[in-house]
């Protein structure tokens, strides 16, 4: 399982009786995971749950306070994919903005059931516990008829935390009907638009998302992180001589570049038709810039091959804009930073990385 241990797990596949205590840490190990999982529009099927449970318990067992944005990086590390590939009609935001709110009211809900849950299971075992110790307290001097009720009492705190718990049962049973049914429409509808099709990298939308992300982790737990604005050079001369055809090729070709030069917790968007966006957590500004300059240096060596001659090869440059988030950063003023940076990297010569502090 790559760099992370679940203990927890390998006690359920024993398939031993679990404690008390162990039944609330499945309970919390549980919570955790579904609530992501839902948040994050991921199908809870049983390859996705799997995966994911073996995160969370990690996290639980090793009292990790991660960010959502550093959850998905540690899938990424572990299982070398993307943990959510969706490819969206974009002309259905406002339908796929109505079903994601309803499923994080439903994640809110179910946490709150399964807390509830763990609460009951709680009160009336102490409640147990308490008539249990009367009891031996006083077995020495004890009588039939305080046996009898205190074994009532024991007996009315069992029926009543098998009531609870078939009413809270019942209530998870119908958020995942509803679940169900709103994966279905998802699906349907094919609600919404988060990958740019051409290159497989995430889109404008979404990449943005991701940086609203970083910048409240950055707020919350002062995790720094770069970011480096990508321009073609020469782009426009590109597709009038070659054709748009080509044109996509050398996109996909850059995209190609960032996706296997990168750690797997970056984040690559392309924003524009030939600008990209790269978000790379943990990393400050000296490091994001021996970053931006080693992916210049691989573009420029590239022979992008455009056809079926050998002689078929072209090579194009890019522009880079560096910049680190800093107090008082939105989603905008970091961006414009880095395209500010790229821009003066474009009117002094192309083919360079620029910083904007």
């Amino acid at each position: 399982m790559g760099k992370i241990t679940c203990k927890f797990y390998e006690k359920l596949s024993n398939k031993k009786r679990l404690s008390h205590d162990e039944i609330k840490i499945l309970m919390n190990i549980v919570r955790k995971e579904l609530s992501f999982l839902i948040k994050h529009n991921i199908p809870p099927v049983p390859n996705n749950y799997e995966k994911w449970f073996y995160i969370f318990c990690s996290l639980v067992e090793e009292k990790k306070d991660l960010s959502d944005l550093e959850i998905i990086g540690l899938y990424k590390e572990i299982y070398e994919e993307d943990y959510q590939i969706v490819d969206m009609d974009s002309n259905k935001e406002k339908e796929a903005e109505k079903v994601s709110v309803r499923l994080r009211d439903i994640a809110d809900k179910i946490d709150l059931t399964l807390k509830e849950l763990v609460q009951n299971i709680d009160s009336h075992q102490a409640n147990i516990d308490s008539h249990a110790t009367s009891l031996a307290e006083k077995s020495n001097e004890i009588q039939i008829s305080d046996i009898s009720d205190t074994v009532h009492l024991i007996l009315d705190e069992l029926k009543e935390l098998k009531s609870q718990n078939e009413f809270l049962k019942n209530q998870i049973k119908r958020y995942h009907s509803e679940i169900h049914q709103l994966r279905q429409e998802l699906s349907h509808a094919k609600t919404e638009a988060s990958m740019d099709f051409l290159t497989g990298l995430v889109n404008r939308r979404r990449f943005e998302r991701a940086l609203e992300d970083a910048i409240k982790d950055f707020t919350k737990r002062d995790y720094p992180f770069s970011l480096i604005y990508v321009d073609v050079d020469n782009f426009k001369e590109i597709n009038d001589n070659y054709g748009h055809n080509v044109g996509d090729i050398v996109l996909k070709e850059i995209a190609t570049i960032f996706k296997f030069y990168l750690r797997a917790n970056t984040v690559i968007g392309r924003i524009g038709g030939e600008e990209f966006a790269i978000l790379l957590p943990g990393v400050e500004i000296e490091d994001a810039v021996k970053i931006a300059e080693r992916l210049r240096n691989i573009i420029q060596n590239r022979e992008i091959r455009i056809g079926s001659e050998k002689e078929d090869v072209l090579r194009v440059t890019a522009s880079f804009g560096v910049t680190q988030v800093k107090k008082g950063d939105t989603v905008n003023s970091i961006l414009h930073r880095a395209d500010t940076a790229m821009y003066r990297a474009k009117r002094t010569g192309k083919n360079k990385v620029e910083v904007e502090l």
